[in-house]
């Protein structure tokens, strides 16, 4: 098969479906298939793989409690047709459908070349205006998709609030190779504990509340570390929240390659993000024997079934309790960490792409026996 992944988001933005469509890719191409990724020309995107075509400019916006990106230029629903096209592909695969601006135009240029469109929709949100205002069109418009999946029932949800579809579930995937406990022990005792915080820096991701709970944990354990791994709009903000902590909160800085280390290092892996439809970064730290404690998020506990400790978002003596508890408990670590990477290998690549194929099989079934 030729496959095109569009995406809006993709490197050098760090995030859940960068990493998605990036291992996707790789899995598909490992499986003999031509998958390219086609994404939109971003600052600082450095040199890419071979596979990855970019179309228009990204631009940022400030959206949803984060940041998100539209792609813009001219005659971009042209171009992008020309392409796919030029390239032969068989599937166009949209990432993120329904979202502006290459979930809306990505299908309407492969369907005027005649291609069929798998959309997989990866956010979850309590509402919105938008899609109220203009469910009709967009209703059309996600009839005319040849199959429609999401990344989880948290997912499917958020958008079955305001479309009808028959949504298919298929999670995102961890590359349990890379991301491995590598021979990793839990302490019986922990005298000097390294918290990680993995994450894009912007408030729904709850960096926050782990700061106004750190005092609370510091009391309890003078010589725990916060480690602190990624970018975003809000650095500056939290640098100086942290400032008076020294060199109890470390910033690292946005990290790609160093995941699996940190993860392996850490002995808590921290996520009180306050909204998520799926979980990424906790099949990473699962994948990595990293015991967690994360928001009591319905997704979250969809991903991690019982493999983690769950803590009410934005609740700061909440997390407090639960990081200091189980930083004293070595058994419940043991267990957690043993229960996240079984957990963990259901999601490896080379399962969540034999799903994704079988999608695209029956699809491109369905359009030769309509040709």
């Amino acid at each position: 098969m030729r496959i095109a992944l569009v995406a809006e988001d993709y490197y050098p933005q760090v995030g859940g479906v960068p990493e998605h469509v990036h291992h996707l890719a790789l899995a598909l191409r490992a499986r003999g298939h031509v998958a390219e990724i086609v994404t939109s020309h971003m600052r600082g995107a450095g040199a890419d793989p071979p596979f990855v075509r970019r179309v228009g400019t990204s631009l940022v916006i400030y959206a949803n409690g984060g940041v998100a990106r539209v792609t813009a230029g001219w005659q971009l629903r042209r171009r992008l047709t020309r392409l796919f096209r030029e390239a032969r592909y068989d599937l166009v695969h949209v990432h993120g459908g329904l979202n502006p601006t290459l979930g809306l135009l990505a299908p309407l240029a492969a369907w005027r070349a005649g291609i069929p469109v798998v959309a997989t929709f990866h956010t979850w949100f309590p509402r919105s205006a938008g899609y109220r205002v203009l469910r009709k069109p967009l209703q059309r418009l996600l009839d005319r998709h040849a199959d429609v999946i999401a990344v989880s029932s948290a997912a499917r949800d958020a958008m079955a609030r305001y479309f009808r579809a028959d949504w298919h579930i298929i999670p995102n995937g961890v590359d349990t190779a890379s991301f491995h406990p590598d021979g990793r022990s839990t302490p019986e005792v922990v005298f000097s504990p390294r918290l990680l915080f993995l994450g894009r820096l912007e408030p729904r991701n709850g960096l926050g509340t782990l700061l106004e709970a750190l005092p609370a944990i510091l009391g309890r354990y003078p010589g725990a570390r916060l480690l602190v791994a990624g970018d975003g709009p809000w650095r500056r903000r939290y640098r100086r929240l942290a400032a008076r902590f020294g060199d109890r909160v470390e910033f690292l800085g946005a990290v790609l390659a160093e995941r699996p280390a940190l993860y392996r290092s850490a002995d808590l892996y921290l996520c009180p993000t306050n909204r998520a439809s799926f979980g990424v970064t906790l099949l990473e730290a699962m994948a990595s024997g990293t015991p967690m404690v994360v928001s009591d998020l319905p997704a979250f506990r969809e991903v991690a079934a019982g493999a983690a400790r769950y803590v009410p978002a934005g609740d700061p003596a909440a997390w407090n309790e639960a990081v200091v508890t189980l930083l004293g408990d070595a058994a419940g670590r043991r267990a957690l960490a043993a229960a996240g990477r079984a957990r963990a290998l259901a999601f490896d690549w080379s399962v969540v792409a034999e799903h994704v194929l079988a999608r695209y099989r029956q699809v491109l079934a369905a359009a030769q026996r309509c040709a």
